[in-house]
């Protein structure tokens, strides 16, 4: 019988709660058959599990630990997971605590050879970084979980698996035995040691690197400004990358590359830790006491399945593939897996779209995937030079910069940014496409306005979105408005979740079509953020992309663009699954 860890772990700033075992009904006889499945309670599981209820898609989550994550994890989160947190009722929980950053800064033997600066600006609801640890993520969707009734079964884990057209069996252990569970989906959350990976014989395909970091959290009373700070060929550890991270609750973050010949088992001495930790501190000098929080190794790879989709089991996260983490993102590449997928799968449990759509998911994702290897590979021959060759480059380009500014941008790596769906199969191009000015073209997340930035309160674009598909209608022409109510019209009536956002220039607008939602812009900043100068008509998908837009000169309606998006067209074109060299 299954026995996990019932201690709880111990922290400085976090209580850990041990969750019972509850018995299911399916240990008493019953047998119902779920619709969804999610494996794994981690961060992406219980976003999926969030995003699945959001678009009327009821799951259940099962979790093999009795507790959330040890230690901090993930501890940085960029805007666009605080968006979709936002989607999902999360995100002002989250920023309860948190640190905002924006900045960086890179240093060689105490030289600044680099400046990070992540833009933003006075439309962004959030900053471009938080710094939260991952326990605390976790126990925020956590507790919006159980808010909105969703079931959490501690202490499960899965043995077996099962799965045919029809639907997914699984073969579940616990405390007090095991049970069988039918689900028509199952989605794999669970981690980078998937459990439902290992039993569907499914196997990563890329490389793994050799480089190790260690990762130490300790509690220090340092003033530093809160951003990431990287050294290169600090005299306690010469040839190698330091990270310094500031965390909340007092917390720092220490990551380092470990040399080869350490085992890790050294690595992970007390004494040995406890030395890097003081050396480090007596380096940027801070004569402070200072406490061990927390310890993990890590090692960066590009590994990934060929598909994420296999038949009714879907994979999300690092089940589905293990990236490098330089520029935060690990734990947000997952988030935004689980908002593409999640809005798809209910619009097939609801019955809505083909299953088709799920092969998207792999499409869509996968080309995120294997541009974030062929980025974050730049960051990671940075931190770990694979080979003397690159370690010569390395070492050479950190030297000219120390009095060559033209050298920094080679010291510099792109941090996590959504992907634009450009290429989708789902996304309509318009012939007007040509005449917007500006604003989030065909596949783009959507962009967030402040509607009036002297306002008190401040009111934003987003506020005016719900679930589904948003039709922002810009200008309210009489003859657009009919055209658009018309086809939601028709949506609605075949169960497609769409509302009508108005965005108007003045209260005195009148329209003789009721809308969803009404923006009023009377200082044209939505307007002139979304390129539109006239009249327009744009369609986001329920993860709010761009799925279309069009001047209302156009002749393009919505109806035949959302069907498009939800794959109800015979056959669509889609890119092969072959890995890119990136990923090989």
């Amino acid at each position: 019988m299954h026995q996990p860890e019932l201690t709880p772990q111990r922290s400085s700033y976090f209580d850990y709660q041990i969750h019972p075992f509850v018995q299911p009904p399916e240990m008493q006889g019953a047998a119902p058959r779920q619709p969804v499945v999610v494996v794994g309670a981690g961060p992406n599981g219980l976003l999926v599990a969030l995003d699945l209820a959001r678009n009327g898609a009821r799951p259940i989550v099962i979790e093999a630990e009795a507790q959330i994550c040890g230690g901090s994890r993930a501890v940085a989160f960029t805007r666009r997971t605080l968006e979709i947190f936002e989607q999902v009722g999360a995100s002002d929980a989250l920023l309860d605590g948190a640190l905002l950053w924006d900045k960086g800064r890179s240093f060689y033997r105490g030289h600044m050879v680099h400046a990070l600066h992540v833009p933003g600006s006075i439309d962004d609801r959030f900053a471009p970084m938080t710094n939260q640890p991952q326990n605390v993520m976790e126990k925020v969707l956590l507790e919006r979980a159980a808010a909105l009734g969703i079931e959490v079964r501690w202490q499960t884990r899965a043995v077996g698996l099962e799965s045919d057209a029809s639907g997914v069996r699984l073969q579940l252990d616990t405390p007090e035995g095991e049970y069988t569970l039918d689900c028509d989906w199952l989605v794999a959350c669970d981690g980078a040691r998937s459990a439902v990976r290992r039993l569907q014989n499914l196997r990563f395909e890329g490389r793994a690197y050799t480089g190790r970091f260690a990762i130490i959290d300790f509690r220090v009373p340092l003033g530093a400004p809160t951003g990431r700070r990287c050294y290169f060929d600090p005299p306690w550890l010469p040839g190698y990358a330091v990270l310094l991270h500031k965390a909340p609750y007092g917390i720092w973050r220490l990551d380092y590359q470990v040399p080869d010949d350490v085992s890790d088992e050294e690595a992970l001495d007390p004494a040995r830790l406890r030395a890097h930790v003081q050396a480090h501190l007596d380096y940027i000098g801070a004569d402070l006491p200072w406490e061990i929080e927390w310890v993990t190794l890590y090692k960066p790879n590009t590994l990934s399945l060929a598909r994420y989709n296999h038949g009714r089991v879907l994979y999300c996260g690092d089940a589905a593939h293990l990236l490098p983490v330089f520029g935060v993102r690990g734990v947000n590449t997952g988030v935004q897996d689980g908002n593409n997928l999640s809005w798809k799968l209910a619009s097939v449990i609801r019955g809505v779209a083909s299953p088709a759509i799920l092969d998207t998911y792999t499409d869509e994702r996968l080309a995120d995937a294997q541009q974030i290897c062929f980025e974050a590979a730049r960051s990671t021959r940075m931190m770990a030079p694979p080979s003397r060759g690159f370690r010569i480059l390395r070492d050479a380009v950190l030297q000219l910069s120390v009095r060559n500014e033209f050298t920094w941008p080679l010291l510099h790596w792109r941090t996590s940014r959504p992907i634009d769906y450009a290429d989708s199969a789902l996304t309509t191009v318009d012939a007007t496409e040509s005449r917007f000015a500006a604003g989030p073209r065909p596949g783009a997340p959507a962009r967030n306005v402040c509607v009036d930035p002297d306002a008190s309160p401040r009111t934003w674009l987003f506020d005016a979105f719900g679930p589904g598909f948003q039709v922002l209608v810009f200008g309210g022409g009489e003859a657009t408005l009919k055209k658009v109510s018309a086809d939601v019209a028709i949506l609605r009536a075949n169960g497609v979740p769409i509302r009508i956002v108005l965005i108007r220039r003045s209260h005195g607008t009148e329209a003789s079509v009721s809308a969803d939602a009404v923006v009023t812009d009377p200082l044209g900043r939505v307007f002139s953020a979304w390129g539109v100068s006239g009249g327009a008509v744009y369609v986001l998908r329920p993860d709010q992309h761009v799925a279309a837009r069009w001047t209302d000169e156009a002749d393009t309606r919505v109806a035949p663009v959302v069907r498009k998006a939800l794959c109800q067209q015979a056959s669509i074109e889609r890119p092969s699954h072959q890995l890119s060299e990136a990923l090989a």
